[in-house]
């Protein structure tokens, strides 16, 4: 099952933004830059964006407060993995004191309320697996394949093992994602097979139970309720009940250079 938690865990990346974490070794910043600025360039190096919008209604006090923060991300890397569309608001962020940035990136202490909405395309989800095998000695999955599609979602993949012999086995997962409580995503409605043979409902349950699910929220700091998840052919959007909006403030854009052939 633990290829299917890798897949999951892809989509789990998205909320894991909302703890605005960067890398723990930036590069030094100019001492003279507003802290608004050196926030700015925490995240174009933390997230590496395609496209970036940040607005603060203030700049970030002594303390790192900021009271109001939207941010708008087109392309950006979240452990490893491509995110094509991402948004967030937040109220009453807390970030480590801006004295600190300097030597070490802005963190997030603490936040009231956020407002999210991302967008996971099937094929980044597709590149970013077939980039990787995962297993040990004794077996390994390979050629993992997430499809989604409209209502819900298709896992395929091969586990080789070599116990005694090779034997190279196709499992797949069918099933569609459903939300519980506002602070879960589940895996509902879903079929496993082996070698294109159903398994029964009773193993079935019991390696799925092993993944729900999928998304909980509850063991999350930050007060992120989910509302819906939408599957399409080639995507699925993950929302909060209330969209994150932009308002007026302080306002910085960015665009990664393009490169020439």
């Amino acid at each position: 099952m633990n290829s299917i938690r890798k897949t999951f865990s892809i989509l789990v990346t998205m909320i894991i933004l909302v703890a605005f974490a960067f890398p723990p070794h930036a590069r030094a910043q100019d001492e003279s830059s507003p802290p608004s600025r050196k926030l700015y360039e925490a995240f174009i190096e933390g997230l590496k964006p395609e496209k970036m919008e940040l607005i603060l209604n203030h700049e970030p006090d002594g303390e790192g407060k900021v009271g109001h923060l939207y941010l708008d991300l087109i392309g950006c890397d979240i452990g490893g993995v491509r995110i094509d569309h991402l948004t967030v608001e937040a109220v009453d962020v807390e970030f480590t004191p801006p004295s600190t940035w300097n030597t070490e990136p802005p963190d997030v202490k603490n936040m009231l309320d956020i407002k999210a909405k991302a967008v996971i395309l099937e094929e980044d989800v597709n590149k970013a697996l077939l980039s990787e095998e995962f297993g040990d000695d004794d077996g390994h999955w390979h050629d993992l394949l997430l499809d989604f599609r409209d209502g819900g979602l298709y896992v395929r993949g091969y586990y080789l093992t070599k116990f005694l012999f090779r034997l190279d086995i196709l499992i797949e997962l069918e099933g569609r994602f459903e939300i519980r409580k506002g602070k879960e995503l589940w895996l509902a409605d879903y079929v496993m097979r082996v070698n294109k043979v159903d398994l029964p409902k009773s193993i079935t349950d019991r390696a799925i139970s092993q993944i729900q699910p999928v998304i909980d929220l509850n063991e999350f700091v930050f007060p992120l309720v989910l509302d819906k998840v939408e599957q399409k052919d080639d995507r699925v959007v993950l929302a909060s009940r209330i969209l994150p909006k932009p308002f007026e403030g302080i306002r910085y854009t960015y665009e990664k250079p393009k490169q020439l052939d």
